[in-house]
């Protein structure tokens, strides 16, 4: 069935479960939903329960740099100066989500659109960053601090740079026997973001395989690709935090290639005039190309 994968309805596994079946570390919802598709539990090694929890810690501080991520971006192209539709969509933050929207701010402004949504994702990276092999650096000119480094036995120096005469950089690393978590670190918080953001992306995927005439291309963190009968999408497409957009809305997708995560290649159609586009993206970097017929 390689490249395109499919379904086998016969096919009968010859492996034993213990064969199939492999450990994992993952949340409760995670697991229901596991289960909910039929899978079992063998064995269970260690349960952290907690008994407090809290919906509104971070409320404040996604509502804030929402906003600033909706005004950055501007309305979209299909309510733009539309004032009912504008209205409905600034009512709409505010009833659904709590993120107050002012009209005068809607201004489209790609720096701070970055800004933004750096601020969103890198608050949960941030609780889960690793503690371990991560260089720090000092400057002196002490040679009394410079020898309290060299012979401190809970790290390892990796490079020594004169900056002038007087003043050298030492960059050193913490050794594993003498690792302190750092006061951010709780990868419980990422744990439960980025789960719930996976069991997110599922549902939408489930939705597409589960759909006559559907298949499914391509997923990553936060998208998908897949291909589906004209006027006949499986998903409800929507502007707002969780739904999912039509990144390419003015053009269609006519050919599909990856390589595998983060390498892919689609010819797209710009729908109002025959002008085909073609577009390549890779880990290190995104390379358009645009071609004419």
């Amino acid at each position: 069935m390689y490249p395109e994968g499919g379904v086998v309805e016969d096919y009968r596994c010859s492996h034993n479960d213990n064969q199939r079946g492999w450990v994992s570390t993952c949340t409760s919802i995670e697991l229901n939903v596991a289960l909910e598709e039929g899978y079992t539990v063998t064995k269970l090694f260690r349960v952290l329960e907690y008994t407090k929890y809290d919906t509104e810690l971070f409320k404040p501080y996604i509502s804030e740099f929402m906003a600033q991520k909706i005004h950055s971006s501007g309305f979209d192209d299909n309510i733009r100066n539309n004032k009912e539709a504008e209205d409905q969509f600034i009512y709409e933050c505010d009833n659904n989500f709590g993120i107050k929207i002012e009209r005068s701010k809607m201004i489209p402004n790609k720096g701070k659109r970055t800004q933004a949504k750096l601020m969103l994702n890198n608050l949960w990276g941030r609780f889960s960053l690793r503690n371990f092999g991560l260089s720090q650096c000092t400057i002196t000119d002490d040679p009394a601090e410079l020898c309290k480094y060299m012979y401190d036995p809970s790290i390892e120096i990796t490079s020594i740079d004169e900056l002038n005469q007087q003043i050298l950089l030492l960059s050193y690393t913490k050794k594993k026997d003498w690792i302190e978590e750092h006061e951010s670190s709780n990868v419980v918080i990422s744990l439960w973001t980025t789960s719930a953001a996976r069991i997110h992306l599922l549902r939408a995927m489930q939705k597409v395989v589960r759909s006559e005439g559907c298949t499914l291309l391509y997923t990553d963190t936060d998208s998908l690709i897949f291909a589906h009968p004209e006027n006949m999408c499986p998903l409800t497409l929507g502007p707002h935090l969780g739904q999912f957009t039509d990144e390419y809305p003015k053009h269609d997708i006519l050919e599909y290639v990856s390589g595998g995560a983060k390498q892919y290649g689609l010819k797209l159609l710009k729908k109002e005039y025959d002008r085909t586009r073609i577009y390549f993206k890779s880990q290190r970097d995104d390379t358009k190309y645009r071609c004419y017929q």
